[in-house]
């Protein structure tokens, strides 16, 4: 996980630094797939910097007695500094990327004869429940979301009486109690998980894919038996976040040690999957990509929408504090305009934008701020622009990209039609030769 002990990000920040994680997270498996007997642990920290100093700073425990670390390290170096161009667009002038790497040799595996060295020496994850923060009164949500919620948790409240009392776990040993939330970043389904806990009683134990992979690479069905341990002794409801990289289809063609350490997660996943009775969320933006074999074990999909205006309206009235200092609160008309001008936002992205113009002001007048009507126009016309532009050169982007992998594919076929011609023609030479 990404230690942020600067308050000064971005959500465009955030993203670009989680998906910098994910990446690096991937280039330290197929590097530890080809050294036996080391593991990695990683942490990230974006903190304040010296005025003249880089944007990056990569350290690490290497040393003579970890066989493989320096290596590594020098690798793992040089593939986070060729992201310094990138990593400079994201953090403010004022901040530094912290990349610690944390070598360690790997112990010898564990018997039933032997004590479980991982887990007195503290290396695998250790997680805690937290008591659900929201409830279903807190969130902007569509009444056909709500009412598609609200089944689901009528279902997962009688299970006892249906499965127990009644026997149906005669005809169906483990109930169904998965589900999936699906759709795209900030549209709820996070605090949702939260309400569900909360309606539930029980409290909530929220993970991801960089928190199970991220304490030492290559452990990641350890960590992930782990928290399935935790949930069950808590009586938690357990929340996967991201859980297309849980759930994705196990690759058929292993090429690589990075492939097969995923396919053995997704295993561990699915055989977890089939003897937990307690409630689990997963939420994703993705579901096509779904293995089948997790199909059977959810109960339901619900599918979370970017608000439309009337949501949208009701998100920014939500989120203007009650004790805001306005010149005078806002009429429909102008909820109605900001509304308008951050179609296409996430319920994420208001707030986000909300938050920045109390930052601008506060950091401006302090406690002498009033805030006007065009103080939060202009910044959501300012974050529009802003997604324009990145939407933009993503295009961009995937145009270099296609245009790269065109020409790339065309002087591949040209090498193989010349290497076919020369052939050809060697062939005749030898039969005139005859």
């Amino acid at each position: 996980m990404i230690n942020y002990s600067v308050s000064n990000y971005s959500q465009n920040c955030v993203l670009y630094l989680q998906n910098f994680e994910r990446n690096l997270i991937e280039k330290i498996k197929s590097i530890l797939a080809n050294k036996q007997g080391l593991k990695c642990g990683l942490s990230l920290e974006l903190a304040s910097r010296d005025k003249d100093g880089e944007c990056l700073m990569v350290v690490s425990n290497a040393s003579f007695s970890i066989s493989g670390s320096y290596e590594s390290y020098n690798e793992l170096n040089s593939f986070c500094r060729r992201q310094m161009s990138e990593i400079a667009k994201f953090i403010s002038s004022d901040q530094i990327l912290r990349v610690s790497l944390n070598f360690a040799k790997k112990e010898a595996p564990v018997t039933e004869d032997t004590p479980d060295k991982a887990s007195t020496q503290g290396e695998v994850s250790q997680f805690t429940v937290q008591t659900p923060v929201y409830t279903f009164s807190q969130i902007i949500l569509s009444e056909e979301i709500r009412q598609e919620i609200s089944t689901a948790l009528n279902v997962l409240k009688y299970q006892e009486l249906i499965y127990k009392d009644w026997g149906f776990n005669e005809v169906d040993p483990i109930p169904k109690s998965v589900l999936n939330f699906y759709g795209p970043p900030g549209t709820g389904k996070t605090m949702s998980a939260h309400a569900v806990a909360n309606e539930l009683g029980k409290p909530l134990l929220a993970l991801n894919y960089a928190e199970i992979e991220s304490k030492y690479v290559g452990e990641a069905p350890k960590n992930l038996m782990k928290a399935f341990e935790t949930a069950k002794r808590e009586d938690a409801v357990l929340f996967f976040d991201e859980a297309d990289s849980f759930l994705g289809k196990r690759i058929r063609n292993v090429t690589q040690g990075a492939e097969q350490a995923l396919n053995s997660l997704r295993s561990q996943m699915l055989m977890l999957l089939e003897q937990h009775s307690g409630i689990i969320i997963f939420a994703t933006n993705l579901v096509s990509n779904f293995d089948a074999a997790f199909e059977s074990r959810i109960l339901k999909h619900i599918k979370f929408e970017l608000p439309n205006k009337e949501a949208r309206i009701a998100i920014i009235n939500r989120m203007l504090p009650s004790k805001l200092p306005v010149s005078s609160r806002f009429t429909e008309t102008q909820l109605s305009e900001l509304s308008e001008i951050c179609d296409g936002f996430s319920g994420r992205e208001i707030k986000g934008v909300i938050l920045e113009t109390l930052l601008d002001k506060a950091s401006k007048f302090g406690e002498m701020s009033v805030f006007e009507f065009e103080d939060f126009k202009y910044r959501f016309e300012r974050k529009r622009e802003e997604r324009k532009k990145l939407k933009e050169e993503s295009q961009a982007e995937l145009k270099v990209k296609i245009a790269n992998a065109i020409a790339k594919k065309t002087a591949s076929d040209n090498q193989d039609n010349d290497s076919h011609n020369d052939s050809t023609a060697t062939e005749k030479q030898d039969d005139k030769g005859k």
